[in-house]
């Protein structure tokens, strides 16, 4: 049927991601969602007060030598995991971020050697998957679609669980569609390199992220979202569609809510509208879903000390 392209890259049996079929009226549909949107760069802030005169042209100048460098640095990390590794995936959530470190593989010629896996919560935006598909064709690419196990579509799992399941059991429900979904996807590509888009201004518990953590691969940590979008800009990438309404960062409708323009650059700005209302089972404040928080050797260290400070071994 030529109304029909499969959403999937789905090219290998052993890798058993699930199939979506959409047509030209889904296309259409994304089309309509989207045009709304100028994406123009106009909505989106910018921090530097670059001066007047000689000022101003210097600090551009400057400001486009170390864009260049990070660009430089970022293609060689990217080269490095494609060339040196035998499984790296990218996860991708379509945020500013992660539409640098796609443009950057692409640009570095390896996207055919990486795989994106993007994980569909069934508590997206419908701009986000529209921006998905929309991504995928101006890439030429399929990203490997992972959700909660066993349940295929959006309706089944409404019809499942409600539209507030994460209001029941909010820990259950990470781990129903996030953390299960990804854990999945890194162990059927068996993958020796999680490319991923955190950084250090991220804030919270990514603040002291490296470059190189295991066989994760966090290729922005040193940049700032400033320089993000500064990439975006200078290479006129695409970006998501409710950057233009006020969201610095995009997750669940659900949890996200837009930040106002003069907090976006500061630190950690970007991600607080992420989670907003929600508390982890010891009364914290929630800053991450589960996918990365347990896991980085930083935190473990840094955990397993104050354990021992609190609790010191007596002779």
């Amino acid at each position: 049927n030529p109304c029909c392209v499969i959403h999937s890259l789905l090219t290998d049996s052993n890798h058993p991601t699930f199939t979506m079929v959409f047509n030209d009226k889904q296309l259409e549909e994304d089309k309509a969602l989207l045009a709304k949107y100028p994406r123009n760069f106009e909505a989106i802030p910018k921090q530097t007060a670059y001066g007047e005169g000689d000022d101003a042209v210097m600090n551009q100048q400057l400001e486009e030598d170390r864009l260049n460098a990070l660009v430089s640095s970022i293609t060689k990390t990217l080269k490095h995991a494609a060339e040196s590794k035998q499984r790296p995936i990218f996860t991708i959530a379509l945020i500013a971020g992660d539409m640098v470190i796609l443009d950057a593989i692409h640009r570095a010629g390896v996207l055919d050697k990486i795989k994106v896996v993007f994980v569909d919560t069934y508590t997206l935006f419908p701009e986000t998957l529209a921006f998905l598909r929309e991504v995928e064709a101006h890439y030429g690419f399929k990203a490997h679609v992972y959700h909660a196990a066993d349940i295929p579509t959006q309706a089944e799992y409404e019809a499942k669980y409600g539209l507030d399941f994460w209001k029941k059991d909010l820990e259950e429900y990470d781990r129903l569609c996030k953390v299960e979904p990804l854990k999945r996807a890194l162990g059927e590509f068996n993958s020796d390199c999680w490319i991923n888009g955190r950084r250090r201004d991220h804030g919270a518990e990514r603040a002291s992220l490296a470059v190189y953590e295991g066989t994760k691969l966090n290729p922005l940590a040193f940049w700032s979202f400033e320089d993000c979008w500064t990439y975006l800009r200078k290479y006129n990438v695409p970006y998501h569609p409710l950057h233009d309404v006020g969201y610095s960062s995009l997750g669940d409708k659900h949890s996200t809510i837009p930040v106002p323009t003069s907090k976006w650059m500061s630190y950690g700005g970007e991600r607080s509208g992420r989670f907003v209302g929600l508390t982890n089972k010891d009364g914290s404040a929630k800053t991450e879903c589960g996918i990365h928080s347990k896991n980085r050797p930083a935190k473990k260290a840094r955990v397993e000390s104050q354990s021992d400070a609190a609790n010191p071994i007596k002779a």
